[in-house]
């Protein structure tokens, strides 16, 4: 597998198998830096390599993981974590910056509040680019971090029932995972209330790849008994309306896993979420063994170094082999084209009309950036969507 060079925008950048070969590597890289011992991590011998972390919008496992894992792998980091930090706050294009960043590093990690922003990085910059969460659109290393969590304590992705719940309107992480849990065999499960639903196009993605739709619910109660995982999100107030904030904390109040939910849970569920909570998982199941969120952030580390050590060649090549780790055999099979890129490249191009239309998504990087040539494509299930914020050119039913 070689995934040397290319950029990690959304999940569909990564085939099925890529997906098991970086979980794969995951896990060698976890158990080289002690993973679940604190006592024994160590950073590798130096490499050669630096890390841009360019964070528009605040973070602490997201970024503070990606760190890590760089420097775990030997190398270095620079960068920003708001920007006001950033030439941005003079009136700088994020193309304009992610260009001038490819010439100081070797790999750059992006967080941006409007959705689509990853690609106009990836597009300008002329190295690998990591999408590490762009507004609600997606988040794809906080799904290779889950899918990590859920092989460690299943042993398996296949098989598996997750409940989806809280906000699933916002919540790029549920967006990510739902399409990927589909790919590797397991059954979806949405639980939100009306206001905070999965949107359609995602149930459409997930219903296109397994044949089935998911089963939406508004309360857990019902579904509870067939959970093997209760995946739990917070209310992401910040991409709510000003004056819908209040009703939205209101209505996620009736969301909560507490210790009574679990009393009904079945012995075997186990609670994951991305973090950070505010009032969504009650801190009295922390010590419960079922609860898996520490554990799933702290699986950031390796994941990310897997990510990285992969996107770099640093396990390519003999010349470029990773000192400290060990390499995965020499039989390779032959690049997989991505498969975001390879529906990209697919297209002809936008006609006139196309690049007139703006997106209808006022939270897409398209109404912000400057001199981007705004175009639509044709997903996979056949609808017309934005390029850069995948979101549908009509109006959704």
């Amino acid at each position: 597998m070689s995934l040397a060079g290319r950029d990690l925008i959304t999940m569909s950048d990564l085939s099925t198998e890529e997906i098991r070969a970086l979980l794969d590597t995951a896990g060698q890289m976890a158990e080289a830096i002690g993973f679940g011992d604190a006592g024994k991590r160590h950073a590798s011998e130096r490499l050669d390599r630096i890390m841009a972390t360019c964070f528009f919008e605040p973070s602490t496992r997201t970024r503070l993981s990606f760190e890590s894992a760089m420097l775990r792998l030997g190398g270095s980091v620079l960068g920003f974590s708001e920007p006001g930090g950033s030439s941005v706050a003079k009136g700088e294009t994020l193309a304009d910056t992610a260009r001038t960043v490819s010439g100081y590093a070797d790999i750059l990690v992006i967080r941006h509040p409007k959705m689509g922003a990853a690609k106009v990085a990836a597009d300008a910059a002329e190295i690998p680019v990591i999408n590490a969460g762009d507004g609600a659109h997606a988040h794809p290393t906080q799904t290779l971090t889950d899918l990590f969590c859920l092989k460690r304590r299943f042993d398996r992705l296949d098989g598996l029932t997750v409940g989806l719940f809280g906000d699933l309107k916002y919540g790029r992480t549920v967006h990510s995972l739902g399409a990927t849990l589909a790919r590797l065999g397991s059954q979806v499960v949405c639980i939100a209330p009306e206001q905070l639903a999965m949107p359609k196009r995602y149930l459409d993605e997930i219903e296109e790849i397994s044949g089935e739709r998911p089963q939406c619910v508004t309360s857990v109660d019902g579904v509870l008994g067939e959970l093997d995982v209760l995946y739990a999100t917070r209310v992401q107030v910040e991409r709510f309306p000003e004056e819908e904030r209040e009703g939205a904390r209101a209505i996620a109040a009736d969301f909560v896993v507490d210790a009574a939910l679990m009393e009904r849970a079945p012995e075997n569920m186990i609670v994951m979420h991305p973090l950070p909570r505010v009032e969504e998982i009650n801190p009295e199941i922390d010590d419960d063994s079922r609860a898996a969120y520490f554990e799933q952030a702290h699986g950031g580390v390796p994941v990310r170094m897997a990510l990285v050590a992969h996107l770099l060649g640093l396990l390519e090549d003999e010349r470029n082999a990773f000192r400290g780790f060990e390499r995965r055999g020499d039989e390779r099979p032959e690049a997989v084209a991505s498969p975001g890129r390879a529906r990209q490249e697919a297209e002809e191009g936008p006609d006139s009309a196309s690049a007139e239309r703006k997106c209808r998504n006022d939270r897409c990087i398209t109404w912000e950036e400057r001199f981007l040539a705004g175009f639509f494509q044709t997903m996979p299930c056949g609808e017309v969507c934005c390029a850069y914020c995948e979101e549908p050119l009509e109006e959704e039913d």
